[in-house]
């Protein structure tokens, strides 16, 4: 994240509750609420999230158990795990990441209806996979040489 964090959260914090800011947000302990910022959200890896997360950016190495939603962009790295839907404009899950969830893609994040017909992806996700590093045996694809 290129932006300067106003809040941390420790990781021997605990905190129930909602936890909005218009600056950046960085959390390393337990949150059990909403989590709102302005700008971005970085979720270390020792931080766990219940609750929905909200931000122009957001960067996950640790556990959100709810909503995410980015209207720029959201990385989920090879620590990261997401039980729940996410909403984001472009979007990385790194291997090994762990996502259980249905992923949209809309221009404003919110806008959702309980109507299927209205609630149609304006623009497609953006999903990059990173490349497998080659064995020592040079093996093919699916193992074939």
């Amino acid at each position: 994240m290129e932006n300067t964090t106003d809040t941390i959260i420790g990781i021997n914090v605990t905190l129930k509750g909602n936890l909005h800011n218009k600056g950046s947000i960085q959390v390393n302990g337990n949150i059990e609420g909403e989590v709102r910022s302005d700008e971005n959200i970085l979720i270390g890896e020792t931080a766990k999230i219940k609750g929905p997360v909200i931000a122009k950016k957001i960067e996950i190495s640790g556990e959100v158990k709810g909503l995410v939603e980015a209207t720029e962009k959201l990385e989920v790295n090879s620590s990261g795990r997401v039980y729940g839907d996410i909403n984001a404009k472009s979007l990385v899950i790194k291997e090994g990441a762990i996502f259980v969830g249905k992923s949209t893609s809309s221009q404003t994040p919110g806008e959702t209806t309980s109507e299927p017909e209205k609630n149609t992806p304006k623009e497609s996700t953006e999903i990059i996979v990173e490349p497998v590093k080659e064995n020592k045996d040079k093996m093919g694809f699916f193992g074939k040489k």
